[in-house]
């Protein structure tokens, strides 16, 4: 498994459906009665890909009405991945759409749109990737997180891997030190220098 823990936040306008197809996913529970969620909150998760590769996450879930756009908002930009969610409703369309091109714009999103099993369109999001599912039937529910993991591992290694590039590139890749007693002071003193190197080099 790989070590980074990903951080998905579910974003969309109140009774999109957020909190029920994460309570499918986690739990294959869904209940007709609608309790809105009124402050954000998370459950730790690990999910296998098709590639057999575990992936650990926190999902994020949030309130949908207008007083907590901040708090949203804030949460989406530290995220490593966006589950924007709308059902078949203009009104909820339009706010998955202006949310699409609006927020977090460098993290992986997955739009869904939730509640497919009845009445509704699915709309262009300019792009991205869209799923139709159901937390009622469980249809595409898996596979909307198991889509947004495979994203955000993908965009965590293609990090990684510039991050490397960048070490190998000025000469001192971090993977090459070794310690022993003999020069361990010196050897602190180079993975000092190569650190920052990674983090301060343009």
């Amino acid at each position: 498994m790989d070590s980074k823990i990903f951080k998905i936040v579910m974003v969309g306008k109140a009774r999109s459906g957020k909190t029920s197809l994460r309570n499918y996913f986690l739990y294959r529970n869904y209940t007709w009665q609608y309790t809105p969620t009124k402050t954000p909150d998370f459950v730790s998760t690990n999910i296998v890909l098709d590639n057999h590769v575990q992936v650990a996450m926190q999902i994020w879930d949030t309130a949908g009405s207008s007083t907590s756009t901040l708090t949203t908002d804030s949460l989406a930009q530290v995220a490593d991945g966006i589950v924007l969610v709308y059902d078949g409703k203009e009104q909820s369309a339009q706010q998955a759409r202006y949310m699409a091109q609006n927020i977090a714009e460098r993290v992986p999103k997955v739009v869904v749109r939730s509640k497919c099993d009845i009445a509704g369109e699915t709309e262009d999001m300019g792009g991205l990737v869209q799923v139709n599912a159901s937390a009622r039937t469980g249809e595409n529910v898996d596979y909307v997180f198991q889509t947004i993991a495979q994203l955000c591992l993908q965009r965590w290694r293609e990090q990684s891997e510039v991050a490397l590039n960048r070490l190998s590139k000025h000469g001192d890749p971090i993977s090459y030190h070794t310690f022993d007693f003999e020069d361990a002071p010196l050897k602190r003193k180079s993975l000092r220098a190569a650190i920052c190197r990674l983090f301060c080099l343009a």
